[in-house]
């Protein structure tokens, strides 16, 4: 059940502009019944059981207002159920995990008995970009069969289409960072290093180890999730323009771009391998931890500056790809719109009494021969 926000934590009926008896709040609030909603728990088991892949259903109780803010906070909604989260009292919520990550949350909609909301949850451990358009949740009825069709063929789509466009995003900001510090590095290595750029002392390795710490951060990330956005580039290279795959190296670029990913991947398992076989009560297991990070984050400079280097041919090709579907979509919509005034009566009638002028007769802003325009 969803009731508005109140204006305190203590309370939980609606927010009135005109304020309410103690003895109205509780008749109110005695006069409501669990079972006046339909069931959500099974309602998100029902969805789960009927959209694309395999997805784990945990129904949660809220036992007071504040319940609701976690789920609030990581919500991926600017429209209706960012409404009801910020404006009502939701009571309970489902929120449903599929194997490839992706979250979804369950949550009635307020003011109606047999109508649910669902909305995507912001990928976990990571910072959406504001101007990454939010994939905006669906309003749903009772059933089940119905709300998973609409949920995969409304909600999915556009909650795959803005992760897609977030990582683009994180590998932009990853890839600016990235010459930062290799800015940083080199206006500061020579100083480190003698006329023949030998170093000069140990300052010039713990200031490389600083860099590969740097580095190994901002490459890291993408061992999860950078595997899917150079398959889904590798999808879209015989797409793009010739000149621009040409031009940009694209071919080459996400060649090297997979080859860091696995061999940051195999660093990252060495070193997981290695921590994974130290006992925490043994005095040395601190420092022994402390030098395989060392020489995880050494090991894996070669990758991560890869990655660095290379990594702007996937915003180039995120940026191409847009281009290519704002120039198919228009098409696409014209057809559409030709198809509509075919089937209306008053285009039939008005095709009838005006002969159409074909835009090919004439350059822009000019009639045929013979035809005179005249002023309305």
């Amino acid at each position: 059940m969803a009731d508005r926000a109140p204006t305190t934590l203590g309370g939980n009926l609606p927010v009135s502009r005109f304020a309410a008896s103690v003895s109205e709040r509780h008749v109110a609030s005695t006069a409501r019944k669990p079972n006046d909603r339909a069931d959500l728990a099974a309602f998100a088991e029902g969805l789960a059981a009927r959209l694309p892949g395999s997805w784990t259903v945990f129904p949660h109780e809220h036992a007071a207002y504040a319940d609701q803010f976690p789920l609030a906070q990581r919500l991926w909604d600017l429209g209706h159920v960012q409404w009801a989260f910020d404006q009502f009292v939701l009571s309970r919520d489902a929120v449903l995990t599929s194997d490839t990550g992706c979250e979804l949350v369950v949550v009635d909609r307020p003011r109606r008995k047999r109508e649910f909301l669902i909305a995507a949850l912001q990928p976990s451990g990571s910072d959406v970009p504001d101007r990454v358009n939010a994939p905006n949740g669906i309003v749903v009825d009772a059933d089940p069969v119905r709300a998973a069709s609409a949920v995969a063929n409304r909600l999915l789509p556009r909650y795959e289409q803005a992760v897609h466009e977030a990582r683009i995003e994180q590998v932009a900001t990853a890839v600016a960072a990235g010459e930062r510090v290799l800015a940083e590095w080199d206006a500061i290595s020579d100083s480190l290093c003698d006329a023949d750029h030998w170093p000069l002392d140990e300052r010039y390795d713990l200031r490389q180890q600083q860099r590969d710490a740097e580095m190994w951060a901002l490459f890291a990330p993408f061992l999860d999730h950078g595997p899917a956005l150079v398959a889904h580039a590798e999808e879209m290279l015989p797409f793009l323009d010739p000149e621009d795959r040409a031009e940009g190296r694209w071919p080459y670029r996400l060649r090297v771009l997979r080859e860091a990913l696995e061999g940051g991947a195999r660093v990252q398992a060495d070193f997981e391998a290695v921590t994974g076989a130290l006992l925490p009560d043994h005095p040395r297991a601190e420092a022994a931890f402390a030098n395989a990070v060392v020489e995880r984050n050494a090991e894996g400079w070669h990758y991560s500056l890869t990655w660095m280097e290379n990594g702007g041919a996937l915003v180039e090709m995120a940026r191409a790809e847009r281009a290519l579907h704002g120039r198919t979509h228009r098409p696409q919509q014209s057809t559409q719109v030709q198809a509509a005034r075919a089937r209306s009566p008053h285009a039939i009638r008005q095709s009838v009494a005006t002969p159409a002028v074909s835009a090919a007769a004439a350059p822009p802003g000019l009639l045929p021969h013979g035809r005179v325009r005249r002023a309305r």
